[in-house]
């Protein structure tokens, strides 16, 4: 089976973040795949994560240029074309060869939307298949009553050396590290920390250029301001690795997102992260992250992990590569899998 998939990558959009554990298990599983994607001048994300493999084909944009070049996408012997996103993909244009595609190949689309589109044109295609994965996208059914939910992949469980990720990042040794993600809309919303940890914890902030903070202006000593432009996916991992905790504090998606695709690229790294307890955007996760209720319940959990609980650090990260066990970038790749082959083969294969 040759599947091809139109959508980002390897860049720090939500999109990317599904998409690549995916595709990158589906070579892994021995099949043929090929990855159409955004042009470096016109793509989905705040920038670029990686360097190209070299099944990826960059031949398009988004709806505000439009820019489709189809001879790459007509003339691939694919089975299966997997679109990412319709929202984030030049429509326009490839309403003009759809029809040609899906004579020769099943069509998926995978769709990223948190409510029903009140555009007419995000209907005007005719899916083979439609995949969602969270429940609160089941609005989809009134449309598509054969839609799947298929759950968001994690990440690979994976660890690092603190010691020697601290030392490449250039970060002290010697104190417990809070590290406060920053970059994807993500917000500083700990500012001070508890008395008992100013001695033994530093605050460490990873943001974008010129990111906004009056802490500039006078930074204690027990706080890190860091300016990164877009993370590679090495470096997401090294900051996780030198850490002892982790924050992603956001309560609404920059776009129309649904789940927080950054904690489900981060559940694996071996550092407990904590979430807003009262944001639906860390859903499904429960225990294995830590929620907090306000600023004071924040300081007392990190005080319990980083001083007091042992346990409760191991209790959390066990959860946490139990879940991505189950959701795995195999487990997943193999859902769709077979949900491409329940799908059949299209008309005009057999003739």
């Amino acid at each position: 089976m040759h599947i091809a998939m139109m959508t980002a990558w390897n860049t720090d959009s939500g999109v990317a973040v599904h998409a690549e554990p995916i595709g990158k298990a589906w070579r892994e599983m021995g099949y043929d795949v090929t990855i159409f994607s955004h042009v470096q001048d016109d793509y989905h994300g705040g920038g670029f994560t990686g360097k190209d493999e070299d099944y990826v084909i960059r031949c398009l944009g988004t709806q505000r240029t439009n820019f489709l070049d189809p001879r790459a996408i007509l003339t691939a012997d694919f089975d299966v074309l997997v679109i990412q996103d319709l929202r984030m993909l030049p429509v326009e244009n490839l309403a003009k060869i759809f029809p040609l595609i899906r004579s020769r190949a099943r069509t998926v689309h995978v769709v990223h939307e948190n409510k029903l589109p009140e555009e007419p044109w995000f209907y005007q295609f005719s899916w083979d298949g439609v995949v969602y994965f969270d429940e609160r996208q089941d609005f989809l059914k009134e449309v598509y009553p054969k839609a799947k939910l298929i759950p968001f992949p994690c990440f690979p469980i994976r660890r690092g050396d603190q010691v020697g990720a601290r030392k490449k990042l250039g970060l002290p040794l010697d104190k417990k590290i809070i590290y406060s993600f920053c970059h994807r809309g993500y917000e500083p919303f700990l500012r001070d920390l508890p008395d008992g940890l100013k001695g033994q914890a530093l605050l460490l902030f990873v943001v974008p250029p010129n990111y906004q903070m009056v802490e500039r202006g006078r930074i204690p000593p027990w706080m890190i301001i860091r300016e990164e432009k877009v993370l590679s996916e090495e470096k997401f991992d090294h900051y996780l690795y030198a850490s002892d905790v982790v924050i992603l504090h956001k309560f609404q998606s920059l776009y129309l997102g649904v789940v927080s695709s950054t904690a489900f690229q981060a559940l694996g790294a071996g550092c407990p992260i904590l979430v807003p307890g009262l944001s639906d955007y860390f859903k499904p996760l429960e225990n294995e992250v830590l929620h907090y209720h306000d600023v004071h319940d924040l300081g007392e959990q990190l005080a319990d992990l980083l001083l007091r609980d042992g346990e409760k650090r191991r209790s959390v990260l066990d959860l946490a590569d139990g879940f991505c066990s189950v959701n795995s970038p195999h487990i997943i790749a193999k859902r769709f899998i077979d949900f491409f082959i329940e799908l059949g083969r299209p008309t005009g294969r057999d003739q």
